[in-house]
């Protein structure tokens, strides 16, 4: 995939993200929830990418069977020029 379908334009691939709204204090700063060494530090946030998953038609399990489920990556792909992105997924890619 080179070329955008609405302009023409170069597409590059990258990858869609979400910032994750928990917030974890770093441990080096609280212990049992008391604030040590003065003012907290910056809390690190943790990003996740979103996945494709669909039923596979097969149920699987010993004594509780369940329907069986496929997790896929997304790939994304970004216009240079105009902006216009497309995803699409494939069993090539599978997410583990």
């Amino acid at each position: 995939m080179d070329k955008c379908p609405k302009c023409g334009g170069v597409l590059t691939e990258g990858e869609i993200r979400f910032a994750s709204d928990s917030e974890m204090p770093s441990p080096m700063n609280y212990m049992a929830g008391i604030p040590r060494g003065g003012a907290p530090s910056v809390y690190p946030t943790s990003t996740s990418c979103p996945y494709w998953e669909e039923k596979t038609g097969r149920r699987t399990g010993f004594i509780i069977k369940s329907e069986e489920k496929k997790t896929l990556k997304i790939n994304a792909y970004r216009c240079t020029l105009c902006g216009y992105i497309e995803m699409y997924t494939s069993d090539k890619h599978e997410k583990r």
